[in-house]
């Protein structure tokens, strides 16, 4: 008898022994394997905080400034001059690029990659909401969280309804103009915009509707369009606001100078495709329909 119990305690601290040596190696594997993200745009970093990952965010760009506790230790770069050297001492495992600033950067990130063994993901420009839950998508499967992707996904488009469903007897009977710059040219929205695509969840019309992007328009073509309505992505107030527009020849005492004719939202909640764009539809829905 005696003999058993020393066998079975024997065994006892072996397995006890392996277990304690099988979890260290799991910790040494989980420490090798630490995620070190740099992001190159705001909104996929406002993408990865979202998924829970903010923590393993090693650099961002110069512009970012969501989620608000963005650590100061983080590696801040300008993707109008990435600092490769930077780049490579931040020790990437994963780098989010984006299509609309990849190809200038690409043989740095390339060499970046080489240096560090870091992974890539081009995520393509989200045009419209519904590609922003692709995109949510594809950085999740990048990052290897998928499951959280899932979720938030499900939380925005659940978002999305309730604001729709709010707003879907409503409508405008004038079409508004979107202002993304007025000096030293207006530059608007078009169709084939995110920020268009707010306007038609929303049931707004929009008066540049028949022409593409983000194009320069004239004075007069704003004018023979006669907006009732305007939505600024300029980040100033309506005071600033109507005196840019007034500076505008002939737009003077033009409906859209009017405070109660403006909408100034967050411009980061309307124009990054991030998951905060909730927060922009309901912005311009409060502003327009209230």
């Amino acid at each position: 008898m005696k003999i058993m119990y020393v066998y079975l305690s024997l065994l006892s601290i072996l397995l006890l022994a392996a277990c304690s040596s099988d979890s260290e190696e799991q910790v040494q594997t989980s420490n090798n394997e630490e995620m070190r993200i740099i992001s190159l745009i705001p909104s996929n970093t406002e993408i990865i905080a979202g998924l829970g990952e903010v923590k393993s965010l090693a650099g961002i760009t110069t512009v970012d400034d969501y989620p608000e506790d963005l650590s100061e230790e983080l590696t801040r770069l300008d993707t109008f001059a990435l600092d490769e050297e930077a780049m490579i001492a931040a020790d990437p495992t994963h780098i989010v690029s984006h299509e609309s600033n990849h190809d200038a950067n690409k043989d740095i990130i390339d060499r970046v990659a080489s240096n560090t063994g870091a992974d890539v993901l081009i995520v393509d420009d989200a045009q419209k909401i519904d590609e922003i839950y692709g995109t949510i998508t594809d950085i999740g499967a990048f990052i290897g969280t998928e499951e959280e992707a899932d979720q938030l996904n499900a939380e925005l488009r659940k978002e999305t309804k309730a604001i729709q469903d709010q707003y879907s007897s409503q409508s405008l009977d004038d079409k508004v103009l979107i202002l993304i710059s007025t000096t030293p040219d207006i530059y608007t929205a078009g169709r084939d915009t995110f920020i268009d695509d707010f306007l038609n969840t929303l049931n707004i019309g929009n008066v540049f509707e028949d022409v593409e992007g983000y194009p320069a328009v004239t004075s007069e073509e704003v004018i023979a369009r006669e907006p009732e309505t305007v939505i600024s992505t300029l980040g100033i107030d309506n005071e600033e606001l109507t005196n840019a527009l007034n500076n505008i020849s002939g737009l003077e005492g033009a409906p859209v100078t009017s405070e109660e004719n403006q909408c100034t939202p967050d411009p980061n909640l309307i124009s990054r495709p991030g998951p905060r764009f909730t927060e922009g539809l309901t912005a311009i829905a409060e502003c327009v329909y209230e």
